[in-house]
């Protein structure tokens, strides 16, 4: 790709741990220049996690890695004025501002949104927080397994005997900078058609809901509580969810009956369609117990990925169930292209930085530049807002960076 799309468009993220980092990062990835302020002498609270010591002790911590390469570091005290004047130069310089703190703590900063639109009438400014800018909840802190509790989403989350539980990534925070990077891209066009600065409002509740849709939907439209079905299928078919086999379990859908007819087929049974018990979906439904215990029996004769093989050459959607290393080792990884190598800073290693989840005109979006150290940018930057070297070491010597 000769020129990302974002090419030109600057962003100042005030932001850290998954949500508001990820959101920028998205941006970062398709061309936007990224500056990153992190506290002095500590940075962004995901520097020191992740299992790998070597990495947790330069500051560059997995968790880290996976959402901030490609952006550059400023350290600000931004508690001392000087640190809050330097901040608000740089929000001269750029087209969108991304803060992640509690609702009432960039204004009491002197960062909040009129003060940026004072210096910057042209800012797109996102404030991300885990209930919103307003709302009764909105002054309490949040994490994403918080998100996940008060949404609801642990509830249906599990088996009726496990519930409640947590997924196991972080999905409200992705769900959320997702969300924040769709707005910031909408709103940068709005500014570019008015000229006007433009405010953002990311809760993460909002994002949480928003992503239960077909579960809220089915109770607000249709007076349906959901609860906790662990591997069964939404749909509720006997041919669809979780089975065990040979090897691993495996994940199935066939909801059609397009779908069964294949279904049988590629599970070695035609005589299945032939049986009175499963003629159609209503009796299959009455007779459900017998077909799925007929299916497991059958699915036990044969290791989960030939079975993905025989569905799969039949038009059936299915999946053996793999662990984290088993999918890295698939071609299909590879040959998507996922991650990219990248040389560390101070650190005789690379590291693998996870892309986009898409292509664009046939290319992966991926980033260029690994995930800088903390304060790795910061005489490069106050030298571009005019700092000379006196006042950079000055700066420095008294806790600002």
């Amino acid at each position: 790709m000769k020129r990302l799309p974002l090419a030109g468009v600057r962003v100042l993220e005030c932001a850290s741990v998954i949500a508001g980092p990820y959101s920028s990062y998205m941006l970062t990835l398709l061309g936007a220049e990224t500056i990153k302020i992190e506290r002095p002498g500590q940075g962004d609270w995901m520097r020191g996690q992740g299992g790998d010591e070597a990495l947790v002790a330069a500051g560059m911590g997995s968790t880290f890695l996976s959402c901030n390469a490609g952006k550059r570091s400023i350290a600000l005290n931004l508690k001392d004025p000087r640190g809050v004047e330097i901040a608000r130069r740089i929000a001269t310089t750029v087209d969108v501002m991304i803060e992640n703190w509690r609702p009432g703590t960039a204004a009491r900063l002197g960062v909040g949104f009129p003060d940026i639109e004072a210096v910057n009438p042209r800012i797109v400014y996102c404030s991300i927080s885990g209930f919103g800018q307003d709302g009764p909840m909105a002054p309490r802190p949040a994490y994403d397994h918080i998100i996940q509790a008060v949404s609801g989403i642990m509830s249906v989350t599990g088996t009726p005997q496990t519930a409640p539980s947590r997924t196991g990534p972080p999905l409200v925070d992705y769900m959320t900078g997702l969300s924040a990077a769709v707005a910031i891209l909408a709103a940068l066009r709005e500014r570019d058609r008015t000229g006007e600065a433009q405010m953002i409002d990311v809760g993460m509740l909002d994002c949480a809901v928003a992503g239960m849709g077909s579960i809220v939907s089915a109770h607000v439209n249709g007076g349906i509580a959901a609860g906790p079905i662990g591997n069964a299928a939404a749909s509720g078919a006997p041919t669809s969810g979780l089975f065990e086999t040979r090897s691993s379990p495996l994940s199935v859908v066939a909801n059609t009956e397009a779908q069964f007819t294949a279904f049988c087929r590629a599970l070695g049974r035609p005589d299945l369609l032939a049986d009175p018990r499963f003629h159609d979906p209503a009796v299959r439904k009455r007779n459900q117990q017998v077909l799925r215990d007929i299916i497991a029996r059958t699915m036990t004769e044969r290791p989960a990925i030939e079975w993905e093989r025989r569905f799969a050459a039949e038009g059936v959607p299915a999946g053996a169930v793999r662990s984290v290393p088993e999918l890295l080792e698939e071609e299909q990884v590879a040959a998507r292209d996922l991650f990219r190598q990248l040389p560390l800073a101070g650190q005789e290693r690379a590291a693998s930085f996870p892309a986009a989840g898409f292509k664009l005109n046939g290319g992966r979006v991926a980033p260029l530049r690994a995930a800088p150290p903390l304060a790795a940018d910061n005489d490069s930057i106050l030298e571009e807002l005019g700092y000379d070297a006196e006042q950079r070491r000055a700066l420095h010597r008294d806790g600002v960076w």
